[in-house]
């Protein structure tokens, strides 16, 4: 998956375009390593900043997803 990644990062076209890759490889992989769905966790979040939630350290996978 990295090897794939980087190459596929030649054609992001922008700094821009290769941060929001990393944020959103970020949450991928830490919802994979606290075994939750990336989908499930990502509708659960913004449902909750919706609500206007704040509290950033109990939104995070291993809290929101028990």
């Amino acid at each position: 998956p990295v090897t794939v990644q980087r190459k596929n990062s030649l054609f992001f076209g922008s700094v821009k375009g290769i941060q929001n890759s990393a944020i959103y490889n970020t949450f991928i992989e830490t919802c994979k390593q606290a075994g939750v769905s990336f989908r499930d966790y990502f509708c659960k979040l913004l449902r909750e900043l919706k609500k206007g939630r704040t509290d950033y350290e109990n939104l995070l996978p291993m809290t929101i997803c028990k």
